[in-house]
């Protein structure tokens, strides 16, 4: 009986009516069509991206090659940098290292061969050079204490004439300084202190031999001549006819705005000459000491005695006064020019030859001084 129900359960008849299926079947078909659909536009996309527009897709991919080895040659010039840098560095530090053994080396180099020329006895350009130094040393002094641009123009001159005389190419720079150095001296205004000195005491000589001013005399008028008619004649007494002679002796002048002119006792004349000295002796004292305001002011004064107590036809006071015009001119104040740099290029190019040891002094005079 159990093995026969199931049996009459899946047997049917032919002709018996089957039962209607249930809706996930049809859901199923229906997903795997939309999975047909989407498949299907898939490859149609992507038949459009790499087969339908091939320049767009090449284009695409170089792009992204480009950025690739873009992104490399970054990374390996990065790299290269560093490892540059870092030998750049290893080179100059090495380099460095050489360069103060190379310094070190010319010094000691430099220090013998000095060593050996102060050992050695001084040779004639030694000589010559020590002189050419010597004449710039005093042409130094000589300008800067006594103001002297005249002598040290020609100490110049003859320290060049010596250089040229050795014809040593290395001391073309001092001859190119001296060059300059002597056109600077001869454009300097100011006179030797020495010079202005001797000009006013010798003005002081003949002070006492100026001829002082003297009055002045007028004769009487011119008389008429004979073709000039007479004045009409008028009893004068005799009173009056004695003062009209009188007065035919003299003439009296005046000047309206300018005061009289005193003329000197001789007691006075004394004084006259010792201000005079004075005046001048301010002005060599002015002269000394570079002040142009006390030398002027001491030369004008004399002037304006000068020109108020003595004779001014006389020719000795002419000849004074215009010595004085002449002296009033200087400048004792002028700015100097610098000429010591024709003396230090020389000690740097020759310093061997300049500063010898102490048994090698010029003319056996011991050894060179630094100067200034």
């Amino acid at each position: 009986m159990s093995e026969e129900a199931p049996s009459e359960a899946v047997e049917r008849p032919p002709g018996e009516i089957r039962p209607r299926r249930g809706p996930g079947r049809v859901a199923v078909a229906l997903l795997g069509l939309l999975s047909l659909v989407a498949v299907g536009l898939a490859g149609y996309l992507f038949w459009r991206v790499e087969w339908a527009n091939p320049v767009t897709a090449v284009e695409t991919r170089l792009e992204d090659r480009m950025a690739g080895l873009q992104a490399t040659l970054n990374d390996a010039r990065s790299t290269s940098e560093a490892a540059i840098a870092a030998r750049i560095a290893t080179v100059e530090e090495t380099l460095g290292e050489h360069g103060d053994a190379l310094d070190a080396s010319r010094t000691a180099f430099a220090d013998a061969v000095a060593e050996q020329r102060r050992q050695a006895p001084p040779d004639a350009r030694d000589w010559r050079l020590a002189e050419v130094e010597y004449l710039l040393r005093v042409a130094n002094n000589r300008l800067l204490l006594e103001r002297d641009a005249t002598t040290a123009e020609r100490l110049l001159g003859a320290a060049d004439v010596i250089l040229e005389e050795l014809d040593d190419y290395a001391l073309f720079d001092v001859r190119a300084l001296l060059a300059e150095e002597r056109l600077a001296l001869r454009e300097v205004g100011t006179a030797n202190a020495q010079t202005l000195f001797l000009r006013i005491e010798a003005l002081k000589d003949g002070l006492g031999e100026l001829p002082a001013r003297i009055p002045e005399y007028f004769g009487a008028p011119d008389a008429p001549g004979p073709d000039a008619a007479a004045p009409p004649e008028t009893p004068a007494s005799a009173w009056e006819a004695l003062l009209d002679r009188l007065s035919n002796l003299y003439e009296f002048r005046t000047r309206e705005g300018i005061a009289p002119r005193p003329l000197l006792r001789p007691d006075e004349a004394v004084y006259l000459e010792f201000h005079l000295r004075l005046a001048f002796e301010r002005a060599q004292l002015g002269a000394l000491r570079n002040d142009q305001l006390l030398y002027r002011q001491s030369l004008a004064s004399a002037r304006g005695w000068i020109d108020e107590h003595l004779d001014t036809e006389s020719p000795a006071v002419q000849g004074l006064r215009k010595e004085i015009e002449a002296l009033l001119r200087f400048d004792v104040e002028a700015a100097l020019p610098d000429i010591s740099r024709s003396l230090a290029r020389l000690r740097e190019l020759a310093p061997t030859a300049l500063t010898p040891g102490p048994e090698r002094g010029p003319l056996g005079q011991g050894p060179l001084e630094q100067g200034p």
